[in-house]
């Protein structure tokens, strides 16, 4: 990373550091501005910091510059980041459902930069019936092409034996807040709402019928 790039990171991370979750995301955003790969930048480095519990700041931050910080959240047991699913490093959980867990990741062999969502089925719901649900979701993500449904990139099967697939992450927020926070009208609302509706017509089309779609 350029010396000057490198500057703006750490001047961000040093920042957010102390701010609680609502307020350290407000101030990544404002601060960051229309530079996603700088907000992405900043918010790899905190998750992994926040995941080496005990670790100085200071020697954090010389590790990140010498590319050790998979040395920092790595092999904690228990806990998921740091951990390895296929070629991506996972550095927090997004989510949670009834049958699996989304996490945010990063690819891990420095190949290339990039964030994705990684679904994996929960221990002990990997029954043969779950599986094959699991499996045919990933293969009909794999079918879509909709602009407004999240890619599959990628997909395999855990060390442990669960199917897992990756998405493109998206780094957005709940509809209802961002209509609040841009103070839409109910005109703009509900232009928004027919966008969302197109892209479920598009997965009812598939023969898929999202029974927790909220």
């Amino acid at each position: 990373m350029a010396r000057d790039r490198w500057q703006r990171v750490e001047e961000l991370f040093c920042g957010a550091l102390e701010m609680p979750g609502e307020a350290r995301t407000a101030f990544l955003i404002r601060a960051c501005g229309d530079d996603r790969e700088l907000l992405l930048e900043v918010r790899e480095l905190l998750s992994a910091h926040d995941a080496a519990e005990g670790e100085e700041t200071e020697d954090f931050l010389e590790a990140a510059v010498d590319g050790e910080v998979d040395r920092l959240v790595a092999g904690r047991d228990g806990q998921p980041e740091g951990r390895r699913i296929g070629a991506y490093r996972i550095l927090r959980t997004l989510g949670e459902g009834g049958m699996s867990t989304v996490y945010l990741a990063t690819r891990a062999d420095r190949e290339f930069r990039q964030w994705v969502a990684v679904k994996v089925i929960k221990r002990g719901l990997d029954s043969d019936e779950i599986q094959h649900r699991f499996q045919r979701e990933r293969q009909i993500l794999a079918s879509s092409s909709h602009p407004n449904i999240a890619r599959l990139l990628d997909g395999g099967t855990t060390e442990d034996g669960r199917p897992y697939f990756v998405l493109e992450f998206i780094d957005g927020q709940p509809i209802d807040r961002y209509c609040d926070e841009h103070q839409l009208s109910i005109r703009d609302r509900l232009a928004l709402f027919r966008t969302v509706c197109a892209a479920v017509q598009d997965a009812h089309r598939h023969l898929v019928v999202h029974r927790d779609l909220k």
